[in-house]
């Protein structure tokens, strides 16, 4: 009786699923329900699902959960091509060992950097002076023990040059001592197996030893700690060594001997270690090693032949001989596998994502699933009007949905930095996809698609917020609005146009705006261009500065023309009571030609302001903005007169006189955008670092002080932004606040005039530094002293400029 009123047992059963996600289908459905009986509840009561309506609703819930199953895809998937690939560089991405890996920024960084590079180094290390920004330099020769040694000058030659390609801000190397390492020869007793191989024995006996005793030889793969379980923020922590990761990157204070003996009894074949000390000039050591200059630097010495041979194999009591030759060898294969096996490709060990290609915008009409009663399968001929009608309706719909497949098919172009043209995509339905569409569409469907989502695709402002997900990935950020109360170059769009042009160089060069901003340059570069530092690179992009690369000089020159902040033109006074009525604004033209080519050229050899090769700065400064033009009529002439800046009376400058008054105007376009390519193309940087002129120390008798810490900026400010006092402080600001915290940054903002001869001062000791002349020439000893005396200059006008 119990078992027949026991409980009948559930059998199994799949539970039904229960998500929250509010674009499932029943959500979808219940937020339409919703709607339809907050907008025609008085109108339509019945909510059955024999509801012609309701079918159509539930129809529209289901096409959209099909568009966000194809948003559920992967993102390489979304982003891939038709061959799988994805274009990384396009779409502003960075592979891991790029972003990830840094600089050097410790002793230790510049020691694992400096031997990855320089096979010829067994070691190196760097002493830092905090004060001087110095490193004092001990370094150990890889062909020390060779018959010839090594070539000192050269080894210092490449040592330096390669710090200079990696040197930050601040930093240089001082004297380079190179040190012979001690000679340690093992003299062991070792008990072995009957089985082991003797050979391959101490060879691996010599290997441990030379590992232990040469720290800086010993290298892991990358693949290797990869396949250890290491992260990509692990295993590229510090700068990017290809030849494999150090295991040892801080100097050994000290060699016990007791960390030998674990390692050496480890190795296969070793029943026991009985005896082992080191000999190092001609004494045995048993605890710990002598030092040179508190470091350890030591080298193992092989035997040169069987009667040196101070390790000795025994199998019990009794020994065993060994074929020295056979054994030298096997030490020289591992020590080859060991130098050569890291020497990898890292693009191969960090694979990146691959995708498969989707057809995304692959439309399928949600007509098809409507029950058969309703008629719209049947052929044209067959269709009803009523069926055209619903046809009709149904496209409104489709057609939101068809292009919200096609925005999905062309997410790559939508995230590709360099594609400003268009943001929103849109597709033209074909008879395939549904029957009939062509009757339903205009013959002109896609240029009316094309014209109606251009009226709503602002393209600069969803680009520029694309654009700043894409530098928030890389956790950076780039602030334009103080840049813009100082665009002189640029109308209102032009200008907008160039924040984002901005703003893609920035994303394009993301690893030297984040990894190399405090880079410094490099002075051993072959050309100019590619001596610019990261530092000056980043704080040319944020100010956004028309040269970087070359003489702030050279875009004046280039036209036989010089600067003069003093030469003026002749003013002319004009009644400012009849102003309003002589003087005409200037329009602005589209010009069909370049403002650096000889076409502009040519208009402007009638320019009077031009006349002669010496062209007053002020008018590069107001020449500029096309607003500070006029022209106006005297004489039968038309005169294209420009505004005197800062004049206390109704002061203009004469440009050019002409019987028609096109002429004036076709001037007055072409000098502006002139002085505007010649004014941009003149703003840029020159960094001294004051701890580069040290050597000059003695022979330039300058304050000790000056070298300590300091940098100098030197800007013109002969440019129209330049010459804004405004701007000057935001260049400041901006070079400050960028600086390392440790420096002083000094910024002055010089004339033409003197730029030029500092830039020859330059441009003789750099040539003076790539050759490898004394490093405190002449060259050294005349810019240390021009800076000097141009700080001293900076530091009186600053005492008498009025307090603000």
């Amino acid at each position: 009786m119990a078992e027949r009123d026991a409980p009948l047992q559930a059998g199994p059963s799949i539970a039904r699923r229960q998500t929250n996600d509010p674009d499932s289908f029943n959500r979808l459905k219940q937020q339409g329900l919703a709607d339809i009986v907050r907008l025609a509840g008085k109108r339509w009561t019945d909510y059955n699902l024999h509801d012609p309506g309701i079918t159509l609703l539930e129809q529209l819930c289901f096409s959209l959960t099909e568009l966000q199953y194809r948003c559920d895809f992967a993102i390489s998937d979304l982003l891939s091509s038709a061959d799988g690939q994805i274009d990384y560089a396009a779409l502003g991405l960075v592979a891991p060992q790029h972003i990830l890996s840094s600089r050097p920024v410790t002793a230790a960084d510049y020691r694992r950097y400096l031997l990855d590079q320089l096979p010829q180094l067994t070691d190196i290390y760097l002493l830092a002076d905090n004060m001087t920004g110095l490193y004092r330099v001990l370094a150990v020769a890889a062909d020390t023990g060779t018959t010839t040694g090594p070539d000192v000058q050269q080894l210092d030659i490449d040592i330096r040059r390669c710090f200079s390609t990696q040197r930050n801000l601040g930093e240089q190397l001082g004297d380079i001592t190179l040190l012979t390492p001690l000679a340690c020869q093992p003299t062991a007793e070792l008990e072995i197996r009957a089985a082991a191989d003797p050979v391959e024995l101490l060879a691996e006996f010599y290997y441990c030893c030379q590992q232990l005793l040469q720290q800086s030889t010993e290298r892991q793969s990358y693949a290797d700690l990869l396949a250890q379980g290491l992260s990509y923020s692990q295993l590229f922590d510090g700068p990017l060594t290809p030849a494999g990761m150090l295991r040892h990157s801080e100097p050994a204070t000290s060699v016990q001997l007791h960390d030998f003996i674990q390692p050496l009894q480890s190795i296969d074949g070793v029943v026991q270690l009985t005896q082992f000390s080191l000999c190092c000039n001609g004494e045995h050591y048993y605890d710990s090693l002598p030092l040179q200059h508190g470091l350890a630097l030591y080298a193992l010495q092989l035997p040169a032949n069987a009667a040196q041979l101070n390790v000795q194999l025994y199998v019990g009591n009794k020994a065993v001989s060994v074929d020295l030759a056979a054994v030298l060898q096997r030490y020289r294969q591992k020590l080859f596998r060991q130098q050569s096996r890291w020497q990898v490709d890292l693009d191969g060990v960090c694979a990146l994502p691959q995708g498969r290609l989707r057809p995304l915008a692959q439309y399928h009409s949600l007509q098809a699933f409507l029950p058969v009663n309703y008629g719209l399968a049947q052929s044209r001929g067959q269709l009803q009007p009523a069926q055209w009608q619903l046809k009709g309706y149904l496209l409104l719909f489709e057609q939101l949905l068809a292009n919200f497949l096609a925005q999905l098919q062309q997410v790559p172009a939508l995230f590709s930095p360099s594609n400003t043209e268009q943001s929103y995509y849109w597709q033209v339905l074909n008879e395939q996809q549904i029957s009939g569409i062509s009757k339903l569409y205009p013959a002109d469907m896609a240029e009316k698609l094309g014209q109606l989502y251009q009226q709503f695709d602002n393209v600069l402002a969803r680009k520029h917020r694309l654009l700043d997900y894409l530098l928030a990935l890389y956790g950076e950020s780039l602030y334009q609005h103080s840049l813009q109360h100082f665009d002189y170059y640029h109308n209102a769009y032009s200008g907008a146009a160039r924040r984002l042009a901005q703003k893609v160089r920035y994303l394009q060069q993301i690893v030297t705006m984040t990894r190399d901003r405090v880079a410094a340059p490099d002075h051993y570069a072959p050309l100019w261009r590619d001596a610019v530092g990261g530092f000056v690179q980043k704080q040319a992009l944020l100010l956004d500065l028309g040269q970087t690369a070359q003489s702030l000089t050279t875009a004046v020159l280039q036209y036989k023309l010089r600067l003069s902040s003093e030469r003026q033109l002749q003013s002319l006074y004009l009644d400012e009571t009849r102003a309003d009525d002589l003087l005409q604004p200037v329009a602005a033209l589209r010009l069909p030609f370049a403002p650096d080519s000889p076409a502009l050229r040519r208009r402007l050899a009638t320019a009077i302001c031009l006349e002669g090769d010496t062209l007053p700065q002020q008018v590069v400064q107001s020449g500029v903005t096309l607003s500070n033009y006029r022209i106006t009529l005297q004489q039968q002439r038309y005169q294209l007169l420009l505004k005197v800046p800062n004049s206390q009376r109704d002061e203009w400058w004469l440009c050019g006189s002409y019987r028609h008054y096109r002429r004036a105007l076709i001037l007055a376009n072409c000098l502006s955008r002139f002085l505007c390519h010649i004014s941009h193309t003149s703003e840029g940087l020159h960094l001294i670092e004051h701890v580069l002129l040290l050597p000059a120390k003695a022979k330039a008798r300058l304050p000790a002080e000056f070298y300590d810490g300091r940098i100098t900026v030197l800007c013109p400010n002969w440019t129209a932004r330049f010459a804004d006092s405004g701007f000057q402080r935001l260049v400041t600001e901006s070079l400050q606040l960028n600086c390392p915290a440790h420096l002083s940054c000094q910024v002055l903002f010089i004339s033409f005039e003197r730029m030029h001869r500092f830039e020859r001062l330059f441009k003789y000791w750099r040539s003076a530094v790539k050759a490898g002349r004394d490093s405190a020439g002449p060259e050294t000893v005349a810019l240390a002293q021009y800076l000097y005396a141009l700080s001293n200059e900076a530091a009186v006008e600053r005492a008498d400029a009025p307090a603000d």
